[in-house]
Order: structure tokens, then C-alpha cells, then sequence
């Protein structure tokens, strides 16, 4: 099959019939979480705080198997990034996109959960709040609003799409957002909660009938260590120690600050479920990881040529059955939407509530304003990125986390250590270093490295001025005093 043929020509009404069913499913989940949510709204109407909590955290009421539902759906958006990166790389995706973030995972339940749960807090920036002060909360709400954009997922929707109708990139992702914009506006956090629950099975079972069909038609280990270049079976992959565990760091900064992993914890009824359903979750994405890496070398020994951007999805329409067919492109588009959709809402509620940038009495109308607002920059960053995923993760995530981790940490250790004064100045160093190295880079060394290391270097260094300035200033009152 040619990677430029529209795939639905080759589809049949199984496919088709399988494949809507994906579509219909997730809009009665979505309906269903709509209706919950108008009669909570009934009986919030005279209390506004706990209306915020029901509207973004579901009043707190997630069970484990919600819990566990919304955030390994939520946290794989990016499938075909992963195999499209697994095209190339190989192994080097298993580490870079599936250790490392395990890693991560298992220090923020053993670290965090307990702590944020406690501050009685909705949302990050109120976490940064109480921790640095009202100015941090809202610059780090700012960042929050550009980094939870869905870039990447919209990235994978025009992906999807284009590869399945042969449409232009630009009028596929559009397509996609629409889609995504209409079914998830109602419901608040429910509509994302239930959407999730059914999007996971379909993302599960699709994606593991692709791996399944693939060993029965081609073989195992021996096929792809035959068929695919030797640097895919290196961990490291072509690249320096230096760039494969700037990945490592990317995994820690972003769980740390990534407020859809905030939003589930806070969410869940206990500290129990948020701390034993991350640990299942592990669980559940080392088998997708392992799925998605082994598409990606089956797509490389079949496809060796191709075109990483869609190789991936095309190998698997290529070698499905009819039926199959239909069964993985309902799991693809389920993967997509279950995080397009929560990063959607996220973007939206930090318009609405941490930055008050809608002021309207009604949340559907704010809604529907921040969501607009919202898809309207992710389209555009989208084009401008013209779908390199790899690219738009680590220049955002980098920027981001140089700028929020490094203050987070310290004030975590103890509250308040570090100023708004002092966040400032970091963040300035910070956004002025990173975009001088990438036009300037004096040696082969990330961004993200040089970003962290000015924030780590002026924040220390402006405690100690601090502490210092207040010691003499203190003895110097002291002495006046005793005089």
C-alpha cells in the first residue's frame, strides 16, 4: 500500500462500523458525564468554592478504577510521537519514553501525593500560591496555560487523520480540534472522567491486537533484530549519554509540574487511591510501552523508507485483517482524544480559574470562551511545528520546567524561600539564557541543561544574598538598639 493512498478507500463496513463505534461511545460517555455534572451544579448553586472543586476536580470523589482510568488514558496521548520516535530510535524510545517516566511516577506517589493533598488545593498555581506567593501563581498559571496547550496531541489528531483521508495537515488537525471542542465543553471534569473510561479499553485492546498480529505474520525478536538497523537495538540509540538523560530530567520536571497528574490526585477520595492507583498505572503503561516501541521496529523492518511522521499507522492498516482494522483506528483515536481532550479542559479551567481571565456567571459561557482561546493557539503553534513532536516536547517542556522546577523545589524544602522577587529575576535569566543558546550554542549541550542550571545558580545565589543582607541588617538595628 502507498503511504499517499487515502486509507479509507481500503477500509470496509466492519472497519467502519467498529471504528464509529469509538466516535459514538466516547460522546454518550461525555453525555453521560454532562448530565452528572448539571445536577451538581443544582446543588452547588449557593456555594462557589465547592462548585470550582466539582467543576475541576469532580468533588473529589475518583474511585481507584476511575482514578486509574483517567490517568492512563490521559498520560499516553502521544502514540503516535512514540512510534514515530520508535521508528527511528528503537529501544532508545523504551528508556527516553517509558523508564525514565516510570522513574518519575513512582517519586511523585512516594514524595507528593500526601503533601498536596493535605493543602486542600484545586489546582497548581494554588500549591504555588501558599508556597512562593500570589505573583508566582499566577506567571507559573501563565506557563501552565502555554505548556498544558495540546500541541502534541493535536499534532497526533492531524496525523490520524491525514494519514486515514489523505487531507492537508493543517485542515485535519482543525477537524480534530472541533471534534474535541464540542463533545468535552458541557461536562467539566466529568465529561473527561467517564470519556476516559471508555477510551481506555478501545486504546488497550487496539493497540495490543496490532503487536499480537504482527508476531503471528512476521516472528519475534529474531525477525526485527534481522530486519532493522543495529543502532535500534542500542538503549542510547545515536545520541550522547548527555541528550538521552536530558529525558530523564524532562520525566521529572514535567510529572512534578504537570497539573493533569495534580488535577487526578486531588481528585481521588483518598491518599490511597491517588498513591496505589499511580503504582497500577505503572503497571498498565510498561504494557503500552512495550507495545508501542515493538510497532515502531516492526513498522522500521517492513517500511524501512518510509516517512517516520505516519509510517507507524501505516504499517499497521497494512498488516491488520478487515475488522482489526477498524478495532485499531478506534484505539488510536481513542489515545488521542482521552489526553487532546483533558489538556483541552486543563488550558481552559487555568484561563478560568487561576488567571480569572473569564468573567462570566455562567461556566459554560467561560468555558466556551477559554476553549476557543485555547484551540485557536494550539492551531497555530501546531502549524508552525508542521508536526515534529520531538521538537515542540523539548523546547516547551524545557522553558517551562526551567523556570518553575528549580523554585518549586526550594520552597517545597521550606516555604517561601524563595520570594516573588527572586522567582522573577529567575525566570528572566532563564527565558533570556535558553532562547540566546538555542541561536548561539557555544557548545553540543541541550537547553534544558542551561536552563536549569541558571535557575538553580540565581536562585541559590539570591538566598544567600538575602540571608546575608538580613544578617547585617539585623546587627546593625541591634547595635543601633544598644546604643
Amino acid at each position: 500500500m502507498s503511504t499517499n493512498t487515502s486509507l479509507w478507500l481500503t477500509l470496509t463496513s466492519w472497519d467502519w462500523i467498529i471504528f464509529s463505534s469509538t466516535i459514538l461511545v466516547t460522546s454518550l460517555a461525555a453525555w453521560y458525564g454532562w448530565i452528572l455534572r448539571k445536577k451538581a451544579d443544582n446543588h452547588y448553586q449557593q456555594d462557589p468554592q465547592n462548585s470550582w472543586t466539582d467543576y475541576i476536580l469532580m468533588g473529589r470523589r475518583l474511585t481507584l478504577p476511575l482514578f486509574v482510568a483517567t490517568l492512563v488514558a490521559t498520560w499516553y496521548g502521544d502514540i503516535l510521537g512514540v512510534t514515530q520516535i520508535a521508528f527511528e530510535y528503537g529501544l532508545y524510545t523504551f528508556l527516553t519514553q517509558g523508564v525514565f517516566w516510570y522513574l518519575s511516577y513512582i517519586l511523585f506517589a512516594i514524595v507528593l501525593v500526601r503533601y498536596i493533598r493535605k493543602m486542600q488545593i484545586l489546582s497548581f498555581p494554588d500549591l504555588l500560591a501558599k508556597l512562593i506567593g500570589r505573583g508566582p501563581s499566577k506567571f507559573s498559571a501563565l506557563l501552565i496555560f502555554l505548556k498544558t496547550l495540546p500541541i502534541a496531541y493535536a499534532m497526533g489528531i492531524g496525523i490520524f487523520l491525514k494519514t486515514l483521508f489523505a487531507l492537508p495537515f493543517e485542515v485535519a488537525v482543525g477537524i480534530g480540534l472541533v471534534f474535541v471542542f464540542i463533545y468535552s465543553l458541557f461536562g467539566g471534569f466529568r465529561t473527561i472522567v467517564f470519556s476516559d473510561l471508555v477510551q481506555v479499553i478501545f486504546m488497550y485492546v487496539g493497540i495490543i491486537s496490532v503487536v499480537i498480529i504482527s508476531f503471528l505474520k512476521f516472528g519475534g525478536i529474531g525477525y526485527l533484530v534481522s530486519h532493522c538497523p543495529s543502532k535500534h537495538f542500542s538503549i542510547h540509540g545515536t545520541f550522547s549519554v548527555l541528550d538521552t538523560f536530558v529525558w530523564f530530567f524532562i520525566a521529572i520536571t514535567t510529572t512534578f509540574l504537570n497539573p493533569t497528574f495534580y488535577q487526578r490526585c486531588l481528585s481521588a477520595r483518598t491518599d490511597r487511591i491517588a498513591i496505589l492507583g499511580i503504582f497500577i498505572s505503572i503497571l498498565c503503561w510498561i504494557v503500552f510501552d512495550i507495545c508501542t516501541t515493538l510497532i515502531g521496529l516492526y513498522a522500521k523492518a517492513y517500511f524501512p523508507q518510509a516517512v517516520p511522521l505516519n509510517a507507524s499507522l501505516t504499517y499497521c492498516l497494512e498488516i491488520l485483517p478487515h475488522g482489526l482494522k477498524g478495532l485499531f483506528l478506534g484505539g488510536v483515536l481513542a489515545t488521542i482524544l482521552s489526553t487532546l481532550d483533558s489538556f483541552l479542559f486543563i488550558s481552559s479551567a487555568t484561563l478560568m480559574y487561576d488567571l480569572r481571565f473569564m468573567y462570566f456567571k455562567s461556566k459554560f459561557l467561560a468555558h466556551l470562551c477559554a476553549s476557543l482561546i485555547t484551540g485557536f493557539f494550539t492551531f497555530c503553534i501546531v502549524i508552525f511545528y508542521e508536526g515534529n513532536f520531538e521538537m515542540a516536547w523539548r523546547m516547551l517542556k524545557g522553558i517551562f520546567a526551567a523556570c518553575i522546577f528549580p523554585p518549586f523545589i526550594l520552597s517545597y524544602m521550606k516555604p517561601h524561600l524563595v520570594n516573588t522577587q527572586l522567582f522573577t529575576v529567575s525566570c528572566f535569566f532563564v527565558l533570556i539564557g535558553m532562547i540566546l543558546w538555542n541561536f548561539y550554542k557555544i557548545f553540543p549541550i541541550d537547553a534544558f541543561y542551561i536552563g536549569q542550571g541558571i535557575s538553580w545558580m540565581v536562585l541559590i545565589l539570591g538566598i544567600i544574598v538575602r540571608h546575608v543582607a538580613t544578617s547585617k541588617i539585623f546587627k546593625h538595628y541591634s547595635f543601633k538598639k544598644l546604643k
